[in-house]
């Protein structure tokens, strides 16, 4: 006799009913969610807005961004769809991507429209408001050792005032 016919038809028709009820709440969870993620380029950042129950935005500035990559799965590469990671450097604390965007059709598109973006601005190397000064390429190494010191002390002073802020 089969482990199916030994038990309870209550237990099975619990155990079906449950299974009935997850595979219901994904079927209009997935979707709902995918309605709900947006994403839009402005002059200076890029803006995401996701959450069914929950939502949230995250607000990245292309003068923070460091890298860009994407990824695709498996299973993404079979309905050809991908990611675009987008990675700060020290902006929000986290080894990871600050920003993930996914279920994108587009992927490799807006990769090269971030990137687009990002070239051409100067970097901004710190957490306040305060826009660091750009640092030409010096022809002789010891003006290079004189701008490496001036950009060195610039960064103390502002890690000074966040201490004492």
């Amino acid at each position: 006799m089969g482990i199916l016919t030994a038990m309870h038809p209550w237990v099975l028709l619990g155990g079906g009913a449950v299974l009935l009820a997850v595979f219901g709440y994904l079927t209009w969870w997935i979707p709902a969610f995918y309605r709900t993620a947006d994403y839009r380029f402005t002059d200076d950042e890029i803006e995401y807005r996701r959450g069914v129950f929950f939502q949230q935005k995250t607000t990245v500035p292309y003068n923070r961004i460091t890298n860009v990559g994407i990824s695709q799965g498996p299973i993404q590469r079979l309905v050809n769809v991908g990611s675009v990671g987008i990675h700060t450097a020290g902006y929000g604390g986290q080894t990871g991507a600050e920003l993930t965007i996914g279920g994108l059709s587009d992927f490799e598109d807006i990769k090269d429209q971030i990137l687009a973006e990002v070239r051409g601005r100067p970097a901004k190397a710190t957490e306040s408001d305060d826009a660091m000064d750009t640092v030409s390429i010096p022809s002789t190494p010891d003006d290079e050792s004189s701008e490496m010191l001036g950009e060195i002390r610039r960064i103390r002073e502002l890690l000074e005032q966040g201490r004492t802020a």
